[in-house]
């Protein structure tokens, strides 16, 4: 973790990476390079026509270098005070250059911005700007890589007293030892990184960086899982290390004793050999070598440091990161072993259809604000889960009548308003939608959405003044330059439309439907 953010350009690593390199993405018809010049590591983006005239490129030097190079390096530029991911990363296992992850199904290039719940993780002390997409204060890390505080609370009380010589002679309440908490409140601080669920979502008025070790993680962010299903596969929780062990019956047998920082150190990672003998050493903690039904020999002809976590805890390739492979927190005492009880439905919080992986010990339903629980059935809808329509529109209905002022009910409405797609509908979406912004909404999307309905009814004046006002808070989203475009285009303000296309293409050379606009108006 102390590793996981560099500068872009530390020489420990900058001078240690193959370069140059340059790949082809067929899907886009892009080139994309990365090359490194007096110390800086940079890369760029360009593409050419059919004449192999150059269409447009873009190049960035790197400011920042994400990861410790368990799997790869991911880089981070910086642009007018705002924070986007790089499009090539280098994945260290195949040591070779590649799209970053995601990248090979939707190609942003230097677009896609960093957002503070993403970079929270990967950094010490983010500055993100708040309400405010991918803006950051200036430096946006105060402390580059993962610190002493992001496990052990604010560190300032604990450093004065050892200063003035005042050790504690017990323990020491200066500074949060998570050794020293119950079990579910220590891996609260490693699950805020660590567990991903199916949604996670901060608690009205917080945001990531409002956590503080010690202190219950659902106060700020609230984790959620869709319960599986009997047939899911154990690829199903690779990316929920925490929900993966408390399915295991190591977990359940011992009433949760178990806990992250029982088998793992934040302050040190063995690798290797070292790291088969020290994790082995954990399982014996519990276990005997002679509670292994398999023969000594077949054990040692499989790993020579008679490993138990190459067959209870074996690494599986996962899709969604490109060359990597993780470690099966199931702890299946054999292959193929069913999931317990506590992965289903039969386990949700009451009502709700839902897994609360951040749950205080003896919650019920009720210590969940509505609200909360609304925008996780909006945000797994939006990922696909349907199933979960019925219980939004209850929920909606309810909050509609009890909290018909707070912002997120409001755009749910308005939502559920325009996808009637009737004159009726249309004019209940925009009253909310314009209710929404006057009192402070800055989500982009909203923005587009009430523009759009202006347009429906070809108000298309009104929609560009919607428009204009996203684009002083948002930028850098290149979805408001092609929809602004076009309703000046519908106005025929051939001018006024081609100033806002030129305007996204400096932002956004790469951009295809901007190219087509302006093409469309040149013709």
């Amino acid at each position: 973790m102390g590793r996981s953010v560099l500068a872009g350009d530390d020489k420990s690593l900058v001078e240690r990476l193959p370069v140059p390199f340059k790949m082809f993405d067929q899907k886009t018809g892009q080139f994309f390079e990365v090359w490194r010049k007096k110390g800086q590591l940079y890369q760029n983006q360009y593409a050419v026509d059919s004449a192999g005239k150059e269409v447009f490129r873009q190049m960035w030097p790197l400011a920042y270098v994400l990861g410790a190079g368990e799997n790869g390096f991911g880089f981070v530029i910086q642009r007018d005070g705002h924070l986007f991911e790089a499009p090539l990363t280098y994945y260290t296992k195949p040591r070779t250059w590649g799209l970053s992850p995601g990248y090979e199904l939707r190609n942003d290039g230097f677009g896609r911005l960093i957002l503070a719940q993403c970079i929270g993780c990967h950094s010490g002390r983010p500055q993100p700007v708040p309400d405010r997409a991918g803006a950051y204060r200036d430096p946006p890390l105060a402390e580059l890589a993962v610190g002493c505080e992001n496990c052990h609370g604010p560190g300032e009380r604990h450093v004065g007293e050892r200063q003035a010589a005042r050790a504690p002679s017990g323990v020491d309440a200066s500074i949060v030892n998570p050794a020293r908490l119950p079990g579910w409140l220590a891996d609260n601080i490693c699950m805020k990184c660590h567990q991903g669920g199916d949604v996670r979502v901060a608690q009205a008025g917080k945001q990531e960086q409002d956590f503080r070790p010690g202190t219950p993680l659902d106060n700020v962010t609230a984790i959620f899982k869709v319960p599986l299903h009997r047939d899911s596969p154990p690829q199903s929780v690779l990316l929920e290390h925490h929900f993966a062990m408390t399915l295991s019956k190591c977990y359940r047998a011992n009433a949760g004793q178990l806990r992250c920082i029982t088998c793992h150190s934040p302050h040190s990672q063995p690798t290797g050999r070292e790291a088969e003998v020290f994790y082995r050493n954990k399982c014996l903690g519990c276990h005997r070598p002679e509670n292994c039904t398999l023969p000594a020999e077949e054990r040692l002809r499989k790993s020579q440091t008679d490993d138990c976590a190459s067959c209870h805890m074996p690494k599986r390739s996962i899709t969604t990161i490109t060359h990597a492979a993780l470690t099966d927190h199931l702890i299946a005492a054999r292959p193929g072993e069913p999931y317990p009880e506590e992965a289903f439905l039969s386990n949700a919080l009451s009502g709700t259809g839902l897994l609360h992986l951040t749950a205080t010990p003896g919650e019920t339903s009720s210590s969940v604000p509505a609200v909360t629980l609304l925008q996780a059935y909006l945000d797994l809808i939006r990922d696909g889960h349907q199933e979960f329509t019925p219980r939004k529109d209850d929920l909606l209905d309810r909050l509609g009548r009890s909290a018909p002022t707070d912002p997120i009910v409001v755009i749910a409405l308005a939502n559920r308003a325009a996808s009637k797609n009737t004159p009726e509908g249309r004019l209940a979406a925009i009253g909310y939608l314009t209710r929404a912004l006057q009192t402070g909404a800055t989500a982009p999307e909203d923005f587009l959405l009430l523009a759009q309905l202006y347009g429906r009814d070809n108000r298309h004046a009104e929609a560009i003044n919607v428009l204009e006002k996203a684009m002083e808070t948002n930028p850098y989203f290149r979805e408001l330059y092609e929809a602004a475009a076009s309703h000046h285009m519908a106005l025929w303000h051939s001018g006024a439309a081609l100033k806002i296309i030129r305007k996204g293409l400096n932002l956004f050379p790469d951009n295809i439907a901007l190219h087509l606009l302006e093409n469309e108006l040149q013709k």
